[in-house]
């Protein structure tokens, strides 16, 4: 009886899911690939924290607490790890 009830809940779930996201052609990325956009123009870059943020979540419809987080992890991350330096052969 319970696999039945939590069966027909997860197939409620996911009809709700395909109608609002897979029905209207949205696509997904990769968790990783929006990580690497935002360390690439935080750090390579240098672009400001907050026209980044502001650019994950115009570009992506994030939320804009998930895009300040991302931006601040990655701002931070960046303080704890040491500087490379590349040595020449």
């Amino acid at each position: 009886m319970i696999v039945c009830a939590v069966a027909a809940l997860v197939a409620v779930v996911w009809m709700i899911a395909y109608r609002v996201g897979f029905n209207e052609g949205r696509l997904t990325i990769p968790l990783r690939l929006i990580h690497a956009l935002a360390e690439h123009r935080l750090h390579c870059l240098g672009e400001n924290p907050d026209d980044v943020a502001r650019d994950l979540e115009q570009a992506l419809a994030l939320p804009a607490r998930d895009s300040r987080r991302l931006v601040a992890s990655k701002l931070h991350s960046a303080q704890a790890q040491p500087t490379r330096s590349l040595r020449s052969a």
